[in-house]
C-alpha cells in the first residue's frame, strides 16, 4: 500500500510541469496513504485482540458428553467485548501420551456465545478425520484433544 502511494508521488513529482501542483499532488497522496493506514492497522489491531481474548479447550468426557454420537466436549469461553455469532475451529486428537495426531476436523459452531461467557458443547467425530488405519472402534476418552479456532464473526448479540 505504502510503495504505491509513494510511486504516484514520483510519478507526480517528476511529470508535472509544475512543481508546487505536484508537491501538493505528493502531499495529497501521502496524507491518504497514511489515514489509510492508520485506520486498519488501528482495526487490526481491536481485531487481534478480541482474537486473543477466546480460548477453546477439548476433552473426550463421557460424564460431560453423555451421547455416545458427541463424545467430544468443546469449551469455548469468551473473553471479548462482543458476542461471537458463528466459530470454525480444528479439533486435533492423538493417543494418550503420544505426539502423532490420528485425528485432525474441522468443525463450525454458529450458536451466539455472549461477551464474558463460557459455553460446553458435544460434538461428533468425522469418520474421515482418522488418518489411515481407521479405528474399528472409536473412544474418545483414549486420545489428548486439542482444538485451535481458526475463523472468529464477531456481532452484537441479540437485541433486547
Amino acid at each position: 500500500m505504502i510503495w504505491v502511494a509513494a510511486a504516484l508521488a514520483l510519478i507526480a513529482i517528476f511529470l508535472l510541469r509544475k512543481r508546487v501542483l505536484a508537491i501538493g499532488f505528493a502531499v495529497a497522496i501521502a496524507a491518504i496513504a497514511g489515514l489509510i493506514w492508520f485506520f486498519t492497522e488501528s482495526d487490526s489491531r481491536r481485531q487481534s485482540n478480541e482474537n486473543a481474548a477466546v480460548t477453546v479447550s477439548a476433552v473426550g468426557d463421557p460424564r460431560i458428553c453423555v451421547d455416545p454420537a458427541l463424545p467430544v466436549a468443546v469449551t469455548f469461553t469468551n473473553g471479548a467485548d462482543r458476542a461471537i455469532n458463528r466459530l470454525s475451529f480444528d479439533l486435533i486428537g492423538m493417543p494418550q501420551g503420544k505426539t502423532a495426531v490420528v485425528y485432525r476436523g474441522f468443525l463450525r459452531d454458529d450458536q451466539l456465545i455472549a461477551p464474558g461467557q463460557t459455553v460446553t458443547r458435544c460434538y461428533a467425530l468425522l469418520f474421515h478425520g482418522f488418518s489411515h488405519p481407521r479405528p474399528a472402534i472409536i473412544d474418545a476418552t483414549k486420545y489428548d484433544w486439542n482444538a485451535r479456532i481458526t475463523l472468529l464473526d464477531f456481532g452484537q448479540g441479540p437485541q433486547s
